[in-house]
């Protein structure tokens, strides 16, 4: 049986109509690690749980590598880390480059995260993608629209939404 643990700094509603899909899926144990307490887990799906971890800062790859240990102690193989919070994305690569579980690794998901970055090894690769450059100040902003002209789109390098 596949076991799979759920990574969330906190249960909102999203968040929590995916680890109830997880829960209910044939053959595959499910585990969760949050900020949150495992009583604001509705008690329906907190049933359908193998394990809750708590920790203090969700998003930290040291906290979640130590509830990783912690669910392996308690008997839990955590074979997958699963985490649809974009934030988490570097952080679980992190953990799963530490602790040897599959998936995206931690210099993948910054590839992923960071949208300069990204565009720069998709061209690299002849994939087309818009004009980009990564400005840290209004003077540089201004330069890159003489370059490329109007109309731009600004977008912050990495974050949810962006």
């Amino acid at each position: 049986m596949p076991d799979v643990t759920f990574v969330a700094p906190f249960f909102a509603d999203t968040t929590l109509r995916f680890i109830e899909a997880l829960a209910g899926l044939d053959g595959v144990r499910s585990s969760v690690i949050s900020q949150d307490p495992s009583d604001r887990i509705p008690k329906p799906l907190r049933s359908r749980l193998a394990e809750h971890v708590r920790i203090a800062d969700g998003l930290d790859p040291g906290e979640i590598a130590k509830a990783v240990i912690e669910l392996r102690r308690r008997g839990q193989k955590v074979e997958q880390l699963l985490g649809t919070f974009e934030e988490l994305q570097v952080p679980l690569g992190s953990v799963r480059d530490r602790l040897g579980i599959p998936g995206m690794d931690a210099a993948t998901a910054e590839n992923f995260r960071d949208k300069s970055r990204m565009k720069d090894i998709l061209r690299a690769h002849g994939l087309p993608c818009a004009r980009h450059a990564l400005v840290r100040d209004p003077v540089a902003a201004g330069v890159f629209a003489g370059e490329v002209g109007y109309p731009l789109i600004a977008k912050p390098p990495a974050g949810s939404g962006s």
